[in-house]
């Protein structure tokens, strides 16, 4: 009989996390996690979210949602540092044998092509874990993964060929079916390209785009951060009713939105300029 996961999106709502060159790790945390589980599930595991959605949680309300109830728990999250610092961190408790955690870091090291920094507990006193996701998690054994350096250029753009993004998904979803006893098998192309797709369509659905940049904001008729491509502006207070999907674009995000008469255009998605709720 298998066992049961969580996985938990780092961070989440008013905590954004780490950042990088647009990008703020609350957004690729969850974003990693709803494909594992939809996977995971695909392959009939006994998975749960700490979170679904851009969802603000307490530490007391994510450990109330892990403590003793699940086997296994992985939190996703991205490192920041100085720019300079880069490569994996997976962290497992000091109550936990090692092993899985080195599994995990070896098959996301192959999956990735990054460099491994360090597979490694941390106590705040002996035999007391320092980072309360394992602290206080009880009998779950709960291992965090750092699946890079989110303002690193190098393990930035990395993560933004989806190629590489999917493999180190996959790595872990691999290494987790052989923790609970799941048989695993690698998804279709197209597969994953539809479960990115139901991932993205469930994020944004509902939701419209409004610039609160003092000056004018750039659109464009295709994802693009070209003169040549900008179709028109819009300014602070303005936006777009329907945001359709957040896209890479160069070392940058973009949201794919579309207007009140149905017609698609592209803009900035970095939080500097715009929100979306």
């Amino acid at each position: 009989m298998s066992k049961s996961i969580i996985l938990d999106a780092g961070h989440g709502g008013s905590d954004p996390g780490a950042s990088g060159f647009g990008v703020l790790e609350k957004d690729w945390n969850l974003k990693i996690t709803l494909y594992q589980y939809k996977r995971l599930k695909e392959l009939g595991a006994d998975v749960h979210l700490t979170r679904d959605r851009d969802l603000t949680l307490e530490h007391v309300q994510r450990v109330a949602r892990i403590k003793n109830q699940y086997a296994v728990c992985v939190s996703n999250h991205w490192n920041a540092f100085n720019g300079q610092a880069r490569g994996i961190e997976v962290i497992h408790s000091v109550h936990a044998k090692p092993a899985f955690a080195e599994d995990l870091a070896e098959r996301l090291v192959k999956a990735t092509q990054l460099p491994l920094r360090r597979v490694f507990s941390r106590t705040m006193k002996p035999g007391v874990d320092y980072y309360y996701m394992q602290r206080l998690t009880g009998k779950t054994e709960t291992v965090i993964i750092e699946y890079g350096f989110i303002d690193n250029v190098t393990d930035h753009q990395a993560y933004l060929k989806t190629e590489v993004f999917y493999a180190a998904a996959e790595a872990v979803i691999e290494s987790l079916c052989q923790k609970i006893g799941v048989a695993y098998s690698s998804p279709e192309v197209t597969g994953s390209s539809k479960v990115e797709n139901e991932i993205q369509v469930k994020k944004y659905s509902g939701k419209r785009l409004v610039s609160h940049h003092d000056g004018q904001l750039r659109f464009y008729t295709k994802p693009s951060w070209e003169d040549k491509d900008v179709f028109g502006y819009v300014t602070k207070g303005q936006g777009f009713p329907t945001v359709l999907e957040k896209v890479s674009v160069g070392r940058g995000t973009q949201y794919k939105v579309k207007n009140s008469k149905g017609k698609m255009f592209f803009i900035t998605a970095s939080p500097v300029y715009v929100s979306v709720s």
